[in-house]
């Protein structure tokens, strides 16, 4: 990565970098960079031990419940066919249109 870069370069950019930012912040942020580290570190050892006692306990007792079944619906009765409307010409017709 560095292959262009030797250390007196490095060091006149480690220099400038002190000169812009202060001693007093880069201080600052490796000391928030290894707390962050450390928690990480710590949080992802509490998952591995989490997932381990969970494979070793045992797995809580089911509880039976006894289901009982619905009788099924009665059956739905047929019902009669509509009845066929009236021929067009039915003098029986009520609604029949009077031609006299």
């Amino acid at each position: 990565m560095f292959g262009s870069l030797g250390a007196p370069e490095l060091i006149i950019i480690a220099l400038v970098i002190v000169l812009i930012f202060g001693v007093g912040k880069i201080s600052g942020l490796g000391r928030e960079l290894g707390t962050s580290i450390k928690e990480f570190r710590r949080a992802v050892k509490d998952e591995d031990a989490e997932a381990a006692r969970q494979q070793q306990a045992p797995p809580p007792p089911q509880q039976y419940q006894q289901t009982v079944q619905a009788p099924p619906p009665p059956p739905v009765a047929a019902q009669p066919p509509a009845s066929a409307p009236p021929p067009p010409g039915d003098p029986n017709k009520p609604n029949a249109p009077n031609v006299f």
